[in-house]
């Protein structure tokens, strides 16, 4: 009986790893708490939301990220980024507010998926159209 539970348990945790690997997470687990993030992040997030309305945060804090098709480590990694869905309507508004007053990087998700980066890294500006690739130019300041 207990060879049968220990399959099982295996089992179940095979499926948990592949659901959380399915959805583009990591094990740890993406948070989505803004208190580790540094006070610049946390400010700029709350400048949209004075000017714009609620955002609703897709991610920071996810433990040995890694940037897509790298293999560098993400600021994330480090609670250094933030992913977020502008409030409704207004995200050609934010990203153009972000393009002016952001100093830091500031990434732009397209082609299926519809958030926001942003994290206290280089001055620039990224694309990522999904299933497309990542164009990467510096901020016009």
């Amino acid at each position: 009986m207990s060879c049968v539970s220990n399959a099982l348990r295996l089992v179940a945790s095979a499926f948990a790893l592949i659901v959380v690997l399915f959805a583009g997470a990591t094990p740890s687990s993406a948070q989505t708490s803004t208190s580790c993030l540094p006070g610049s992040i946390q400010s700029t997030l709350n400048q949209i939301r004075a000017k714009f309305g609620p955002v609703r945060i897709v991610s920071t804090f996810r433990r040995g990220a890694v940037i897509a098709g790298t293999g560098r480590r993400s600021l994330h990694a480090s609670c250094r980024a933030v992913d977020f869905h502008a409030p409704a309507g207004k995200r050609a508004a934010v990203i153009a507010w972000l393009r002016t007053n952001h100093k830091g990087g500031l990434g732009i998700y397209s082609c299926g998926m519809s958030h926001l980066h942003i994290d206290n890294g280089g001055n620039y500006t990224w694309n990522k159209c999904v299933g497309g690739g990542r164009r990467r130019v510096a901020h016009a300041n």
